[in-house]
């Protein structure tokens, strides 16, 4: 259990302060602000203490993509206008602590970061470095370092003054960097990491407007919605006969920054599935290091609202953090039942189900035709052989007797050797025992190759329920260059898991093309995707009145 206490943000604008969502006193300021969502941050009496992940986005492709360090983004944030300055108090520093001030919230898409507008000071014990983030790159485009013996301790300023950003230490002037007028949109969001694995304390933040200028602080979010519109999905599914869970992937950074992505969500759907944040690299950054903080507000805030919450995902290697990738071959049983173990045991009882084993199945033709029986030759595989799958579902159930298991694939609405090989998989765990609950059918449609054939997929649901096992349309999303054809994939779908007596439930992968997975990564300017049923400034799609009208249908 997670203790804090609540840390000051004191604002000064002229001899007044303005404050949005909180009474304007003294009092309720003081209250409005902490840090107790902040990733790797607990408060202690001395201040925050600020325990440094590490966290880095692996690229779908396996690549290494960026850092991905904490942002304070369910906690307070400023609206300012003109001239403002900070003051932060850093203490106890070994190593290197860093303070980041963003424009606007970065999102994770599927797997990479997209930066906004930022400004991080790094304070080690005798240099501080300025980087400044201008929005067009996920990297740095400027930077300034300056000699200073902080001797562990140090209040740091960042005035901004027209298009220039002044740094002091302890009052003294230490430099100058420009604005690159990453504040113009006139938002102060925090965060807070560290360079090392070595923890440092901030004692106090401060936020001071000057001149003309003005500041307010906006109240940490509320998070839950109403969900009472007769013609939403999740309301029209549950007058169905069927009673399915409609859902969707959520991201966590949009769910607790953008209240009308937020309304959305809950006003639609009755499961989420957090798109990243339950990957291992988002939630075990360090072989020792679990971060839960930002999970826990996800999956609180779900069933405040009244909706279940999908678990995604306890094995896959495509999102493993770079530690994982370097266990020893002989220690890589261990490791893979400790982080199952862990993250179940951790969210017993309040996550319903889990993709236990994600994407088992191999790209490579060969993999068909050997002793893999369609296996990818993953790290796990390499260690345990087809084992591993058992082990993981047998770790999964022990942790939480309860939750429904689940293993997720794609290409398993077409006949052909991935669906034979999922087949045969499934068919050897129940004979061997393994407590594997049932199937999820992503049903990703990016081309013609990916379509869909409805009485394909009703056959394959109900080979599964011969078996005994349920399914799941788990991650549905359908390019839009043929709208037609993308109104077609996601009804279909729909009619076949309303036909199939074992399909529990429906999700779609996101909610709208502005944070779909299928955007472009790493490209700035954004370059949205069009495969999900809201467009880019939420609007509905047909493909959404589509899947009212199916659900109208009791049939």
């Amino acid at each position: 259990m997670r203790s804090f206490i609540v840390i000051t943000l004191f604002v000064v604008a002229l001899g007044t302060y303005h404050v949005t969502h909180a009474e304007s006193t003294a009092d309720s300021l003081f209250n409005a602000y902490n840090w107790q969502h902040l990733a790797g941050a607990t408060t202690t009496g001395e201040g925050v203490r600020i325990q440094p992940l590490g966290r880095v986005i692996v690229h779908q492709d396996g690549s290494v993509g960026q850092p991905n360090p904490s942002v304070n983004l369910a906690g307070v944030h400023l609206k300012v206008s003109g001239d403002f300055k900070i003051i932060a108090r850093m203490e106890q520093i070994d190593s290197v602590g860093v303070v980041r001030l963003y424009a606007k919230p970065p999102v994770v898409y599927d797997q990479w970061r997209l930066e906004s507008g930022s400004i991080a000071i790094e304070v080690g014990t005798s240099t501080i470095a300025v980087y400044v983030w201008d929005g067009s790159s996920s990297n740095s485009n400027d930077m300034r370092t300056f000699l200073y013996s902080t001797k562990g301790m140090v209040n740091i300023t960042l005035e901004h003054l027209r298009d220039i950003f002044t740094i002091h230490a302890d009052g003294h002037e230490l430099g100058t960097i420009p604005d690159h007028h990453i504040f113009d949109g006139g938002e102060v969001w925090f965060g807070a990491d560290g360079v090392s694995s070595d923890p440092w304390v901030l004692a106090n933040v401060s936020a001071v407007a000057l001149g003309s200028g003005t500041l307010e602080v906006i109240a940490p979010p509320v998070l839950t919605e109403k969900h009472i519109d007769s013609e939403a999905l999740r309301n029209l599914a549950l007058a169905h006969p069927r009673h399915l869970r409609i859902g969707a992937a959520v991201s966590y950074d949009v769910f607790v920054t953008n209240e009308d992505y937020r309304k959305l969500v809950v006003g639609q759907f009755s499961m989420m599935t957090p798109e990243n944040g339950m990957k291992p690299q988002f939630i075990h950054p360090g072989r020792d290091t679990y971060e839960f903080v930002e999970m826990d507000t996800l999956v609180n805030s779900a069933y405040e609202n009244g909706m279940q919450v999908h678990g995604h995902t306890l094995v896959y290697p495509k999102s493993n953090p770079i530690w994982m990738g370097e266990v020893p071959k002989r220690e890589r049983q261990k490791s893979m039942l400790n982080h199952i173990m862990t993250v179940v045991g951790h969210f017993k009882g309040r996550v319903a189900e889990w993709d236990v084993v994600n994407e088992p199945l191999s790209n490579v033709r060969e993999a068909y035709r050997d002793v893999r029986n369609g296996l990818d030759s993953n790290l796990w595989y390499d260690a345990m052989g087809e084992q591993y799958i058992d082990l993981a579902f047998r770790a999964a159930r022990a942790a939480d007797s309860k939750a429904v298991l689940y293993i997720n694939d794609y290409g398993l609405e077409r006949d052909g050797d991935r669906w034979k090989a999922l087949l045969g998989l499934v068919n050897r765990l129940k004979q061997r025992g393994v407590p594997i609950d049932g199937v999820g059918f992503e049903s990703h449609v990016y081309g013609d190759g990916d379509y869909s054939d409805s009485t394909v997929l009703i056959a394959h649901m109900r080979t599964l329920a011969e078996l005994g096992l349920k399914v799941r349309i788990s991650e549905i999303d359908v390019t839009g260059d043929d709208p037609k054809e993308q109104v077609r994939q996601y009804v279909l779908a729909l009619d076949a898991c309303l036909r199939s007596y074992n399909c529990t439930g429906y999700s779609t992968w996101g909610v709208t093309d502005a944070f779909g997975s299928t955007s472009r990564p790493d490209r700035y300017p954004l370059i949205y995707g069009t495969s999900l049923l809201f467009d880019t400034k939420l609007k509905a799609k047909l493909g959404y009145r589509a899947l009212q009208m199916r659900l109208r249908k009791h049939s």
